[in-house]
């Protein structure tokens, strides 16, 4: 059954790190979208031409000695909506973000990764050197999560690099931001404002020559005409770039896509880190309108019904909540807990 449930599934491709400046875009996406089918119910927007699945990420949870004596322990769990407010800062990583830099340290990003499950902070470093940081941050970290109910999380500082920092642009970031621009502008002039609030061009730059991508969603009639208006602009404005390729998505597929992925990051931050639960592995896909969670974890037969009962409680509890029911609206979705061997614990749909 495992390897009916991999071919279904397809890997998820960003690990769960994330900037607050990221992190603020994909909820302005999401808040946008519910704004705007508030006020255009009727109007159909469509994303994928296949369904697209985002997969199990596989995580050994880590168990220290001195943590085994917790694994008894049913932590309650309080699943935080993430996508709720922009300056919401409740979730695990936003408060990390808080913690350190409440101790004087710029923060890069932070991530909580698989395999084991580790807390990736980054930092950009300019009075204070890393072996300083990681003494002065790590135990302070570590109580922080032990005082809030994590005991299975490593913790690795690393010191961000610098050519990837936001306020080191070059040349190609620049020429990124110009077509952006172009973009958003032509797009807006047929019509299409509120498709703007997704990012529908990237740049492949090579030693020779750039090529804009530029998603293009499938409900838009002038499609050709949009895209002329584009190379005729890039032109006007002496922009180096060689061709444009065009790949067609659907929107609201990509709508449902983004509101499920936030949801996903919000259980599964509530999940890891903590032993008792044995999270190994969250994933998603949208098909057909219907959204498809599965928690993986190493439950096993002799699991507790007060284990299982709490991890259900949270959930539901989740999605009661008014702010996810303004997110979720008309999505059908289906949640399942397995274990190990795929074996059907807890199921949630409506």
């Amino acid at each position: 059954m495992k390897d009916s449930l991999d071919e279904q599934l397809h890997h998820l491709q960003e690990e769960l790190r994330i900037t607050e400046e990221s992190k603020r875009q994909l909820q302005n996406k999401i808040m946008h979208s519910i704004h705007s089918r508030k006020q255009h119910k009727s109007r159909p927007y469509l994303w994928a031409a296949a369904a697209i699945c985002l997969a199990i990420i596989f995580m050994s949870p880590f168990y220290s000695t001195t943590m085994a004596g917790l694994a008894a322990k049913i932590s309650p769990i309080s699943i935080t909506p993430g996508i709720a407010d922009s300056d919401d800062n409740s979730g695990l990583t936003s408060q990390l973000y808080q913690l350190v830099e409440g101790e004087g340290y710029e923060v890069n990003s932070v991530g909580v990764l698989p395999s084991p499950d580790t807390i990736e902070i980054s930092l950009v470093l300019n009075e204070f050197s890393l072996q300083y940081a990681k003494q002065q941050l790590e135990p302070k970290i570590m109580n922080f999560l032990s005082d809030n109910g994590y005991d299975s999380y490593e913790i690795k500082i690393l010191k961000a690099n610098e050519k990837f920092l936001p306020d080191r642009a070059d040349k190609t970031n620049d020429l990124y931001d110009q077509v952006r621009e172009i973009v958003k502008e032509i797009f807006t002039s047929y019509g299409y404002a509120e498709e703007t609030e997704y990012e529908l061009a990237g740049l492949k730059t090579s030693l020779f020559s750039n090529v804009v991508t530029l998603d293009m969603p499938d409900h838009i009639k002038e499609k050709n005409k949009i895209v002329a208006s584009i190379e005729k602009e890039l032109k006007t404005q002496k922009l180096k770039v060689k061709k444009i390729e065009v790949n067609s998505f659907n929107l609201e597929h990509r709508q449902q896509d983004n509101r499920w992925a936030y949801m996903v990051s919000d259980i599964n931050e509530a999940l890891a880190g903590k032993s008792v639960y044995k999270l190994a592995g969250i994933s998603y896909m949208v098909r057909e309108g219907r959204s498809y969670v599965t928690i993986k974890t190493e439950l096993d037969s002799r699991t507790s019904d007060e284990i299982l009962e709490e991890i259900e409680r949270a959930i539901r509890e989740y999605l009661s909540l008014p702010d996810i029911q303004e997110i979720i609206l008309n999505d059908k979705y289906a949640i399942q807990l397995v274990n190990s061997d795929e074996e059907l614990l807890v199921e949630i749909k409506n």
